[in-house]
């Protein structure tokens, strides 16, 4: 019987501690959480002036295994003359207004923007 009540008692407590330990927040249906960053400006990528009511873009930019998977999917590498850059490891392809870099020490990088009062694409990088 005192093995019973001490199998109960732990399970218990083991329950217990389950229930308080974080919960993994679920992402939306089967989405994963992205790596990268954002910024919102006005004008154009080399102006970047203050966003207005009336001129707001956003850029984005990824890294990760999304970077990664765009990258492999978007085509071959641009020609070394037209690229951005001109490191020996440097690989860029682009797609619309769909840019992605890589290099062996940043890894995979992907850039886009999105002007928020049109609601449409727009290059997330500049040379």
């Amino acid at each position: 019987m005192k093995a019973y009540i001490a199998c109960v008692i732990g399970t218990l407590a083991l329950l217990s501690l389950a229930q308080a330990a974080p919960a993994k927040e679920e992402g939306r249906y089967l989405a994963k959480p992205l790596k990268g960053d954002y910024y919102v400006y006005g004008g154009t990528l080399g102006e970047m002036t203050p966003p207005t009511q009336k001129d707001r873009k956003v850029s984005f930019m990824f890294k990760g295994p999304l970077a990664q998977d765009l990258f492999n999917q978007i085509g071959p590498d641009v020609k070394k003359e037209e690229s951005c850059g001109s490191a020996g490891d440097y690989r860029e392809r682009r797609r619309g207004d769909l840019d992605c870099t890589y290099t062996k020490d940043d890894g995979y990088a992907c850039y886009f923007g999105v002007d928020v009062v049109s609601g449409k694409s727009t290059y997330g990088t500049i040379c």
